[in-house]
């Protein structure tokens, strides 16, 4: 059952970039929001490049470019109950960039993880930590990139999990730096999303199957004994490929047990927040916006 509702089941923060001043925003319903913070002509690498701490901070990184054209990474953290910037922290280290295409929390210990591109291994991905004091970067790994359009997840077992477009999982220990999953996905399945219930303790994604064409659809991820990948569909609802465009753009509520997306559509002055109940995996909410370039957004309880 999709349900018409005028305001969002959670905080929602997002990154607007759709004009030349940056703006990190509040939203209160699919048409009005408020401008908490200009950020200038900062640029925001990814749409998934975002995180929060504690339900109180959102985390993201951006950079500038000087006179020269020489871009500047930072570390971004903004405490979203007193509506303020409490750092602003520039990345420092000497072989690499700071555009993380990915950003994820290890809550336990507050650690600020990322995915970027490697400058010095070729077609590869790095995972990097982030020091909150210093900005120093240091590199775990370096991993396989594939055909590249990562989605990330941090899961159990201090694993950080990413997907790359030619099928494969892979599971990131970050305290060893070990590839601990490296599983191809089955033929028939693509992975457009992916995020972790930490209540049910389980893998979630937005997928496509070969055996049901044209639509996406939730689903969870299972990782068998004999390390193999199989999906269980969760409910019945789906996302048509005639009607919606795939952003990358989302953000769970675990507590509240939703998963919010942002779809485009062949107007160009128009999107839909689709809010899933991930248990049940119906569509409680479709919204028309006019939001047409948020990147980064986070739900916060």
């Amino acid at each position: 059952m999709i349900s018409f509702v005028s305001t969002f089941p959670c905080q929602l923060y997002a990154i607007d970039q759709s004009s030349l001043e940056t703006q990190f925003i509040e939203i209160y319903n699919a048409s009005s929001y408020h401008r908490v913070w200009n950020l200038g002509r900062s640029v925001f690498e990814s749409s998934a490049a975002s995180a929060k701490i504690n339900n109180r901070k959102y985390i993201s990184t951006y950079n500038t470019f000087d006179s020269s054209g020489v871009p500047h990474f930072f570390l971004l953290i903004i405490d979203i109950q007193t509506k303020s910037i409490e750092l602003n922290l520039t990345l420092i280290e000497k072989h690499d960039s700071g555009a993380f295409f990915h950003i994820a929390v290890a809550n336990d210990d507050d650690n600020i993880l990322g995915i970027r591109e490697s400058l010095g291994a070729g077609l590869s991905l790095e995972v990097a930590k982030i020091n909150q004091t210093t900005g120093f970067m240091k590199t775990i790994g370096i991993y396989p990139a594939g055909a590249f359009s990562v989605v990330m997840a941090y899961a159990s077992k201090r694993r950080l999990y990413y997907n790359v477009v030619d099928s494969i999982l892979y599971g990131i220990n970050i305290d060893t730096g070990g590839l601990d999953v490296n599983i191809e996905i089955p033929i028939d399945y693509t992975i457009y999303a992916i995020d972790y219930d930490s209540i049910g303790d389980r893998l979630i994604a937005l997928v496509y199957s070969r055996s049901t064409p044209n639509v996406w659809f939730l689903a969870q991820i299972i990782i068998t004994e004999q390390q193999e990948i199989k999906f269980d569909r969760i409910g019945k609802a789906e996302i048509p490929f005639e009607k919606y465009f795939w952003s990358t753009t989302y953000a769970i509520n675990i507590n509240k047990r939703l998963w919010m997306t942002l779809w485009s559509t062949t107007d160009e002055n128009i999107s839909y927040f689709v809010i899933f109940n991930i248990d049940n995996g119906d569509i409680i909410e479709n919204q028309k916006t006019n939001f047409k370039d948020l990147s980064n957004f986070v739900c916060f309880d």
